[in-house]
């Protein structure tokens, strides 16, 4: 086997080892790709770090099974994109029904993590900003509902 044979084949083996719902190695390319994307737009709070910052959110979640740092990393970029929701610029975007990941992220993770206080606070929040979303609003809803169950049960 020639030295790029080998390469290519390592590369695949990676590749496989990084792609589906429970990845088994972290993705350190696309992390790069990542953060060299959203650097440009880092601490503007306004749109353009929260779509920046989005694709940050899911990349972290995947990863969040290999270690606890995926998971915090996750949670500091839904909390950025939170963050961005009241710049100006977002108003419209969030006026004509705007999906928000991060607060449903959020919300999943404290539950799973059984801190159920947090949970409902962030289905809270995510209450204000999906009135125009008839569909988030009725998850945040019942999710608020479920979460104050298990509070109390």
């Amino acid at each position: 086997m020639s030295f790029l044979e080998k390469l290519l084949r390592r590369n695949s083996v990676e590749d496989e080892m990084t792609k589906g719902k429970n990845p088994q190695a972290f993705d350190k390319k696309k992390e790069k790709e990542l953060l060299s994307a959203y650097s440009r737009y880092k601490g503007r709070r306004n749109s353009s770090e929260y779509f920046s910052a989005m694709p940050m959110i899911d990349f972290y979640y995947k990863f969040r099974n290999l270690d606890n740092k995926y998971l915090d990393e996750c949670i500091k970029y839904c909390s950025i994109c939170i963050s961005c929701l009241d710049s100006p610029d977002m108003k419209e975007e969030i006026k004509i029904g705007m999906h928000i990941p991060a607060f449903k992220k959020l919300v999943i993770i404290y539950e799973n993590q059984k801190n159920y206080d947090k949970a409902a606070f962030y289905a809270e929040q995510a209450l204000k900003y999906t009135k125009s979303n008839s569909d988030d609003a009725i998850y945040y809803s019942k999710k608020m509902k479920t979460l104050m169950n298990k509070k109390y049960s």
